[in-house]
């Protein structure tokens, strides 16, 4: 399925490139979080909790979302952004705010995770809150692509 259909956005016949570049990203970041629901669903299904394992995948995950993060605010598609629409540049400590936030509740995650004994509940509490990180990221990353598509085609009208 087309990414720019799964994130219910109509087709253009010539993206910019940069905006290409973000959803090229998010495609990557969505792939890798079904891979770690598939897995954590598998284990779940058959009552073979691993809370270490699933602490390292995630950490693997975070990392990809880190690099993400870091392309956004460095010389990603955030830098054309600014420079076709210098209103922008605003936005992007606010992003910064929200994506130290983000990768720090993932590390406190991750590190109950390994933990020899994790504090959880249960595997289900475990898989509760992770739901709850997985749902926070699409949530930011679906919002700065509407405001990066917008910034674009307020910069393209001009």
């Amino acid at each position: 399925m087309d990414k720019r259909k799964m994130m219910g956005e109509t087709e253009k016949k010539e993206p910019h490139e940069h905006l290409q570049y973000l959803l090229d990203e998010h495609e990557q970041l969505l792939s890798h979080m079904k891979d770690l629901n598939r897995w954590w669903a598998e284990l779940d299904e058959h009552g073979l909790p691993k809370f270490g394992e699933m602490g390292t995948r995630v950490a693997g995950f975070r990392d990809l979302l880190a690099k993400h993060f870091e392309d956004e605010e460095q010389e990603g598609y955030f830098k054309p952004l600014m420079d076709e629409s210098p209103g922008f540049c605003i936005m992007v400590p606010d992003f910064q705010e929200k994506h130290a936030a983000t990768l720090s509740r993932f590390d406190d995650f991750i590190d109950r995770l390994k933990q020899s004994d994790p504090p959880f509940k249960n595997w289900s509490a475990a898989l509760q809150e992770f739901e709850s990180l997985m749902s926070d990221i699409r949530e930011h990353e679906n919002q700065e692509i509407k405001i990066v598509r917008e910034a674009f085609d307020k910069s393209s009208s001009n």
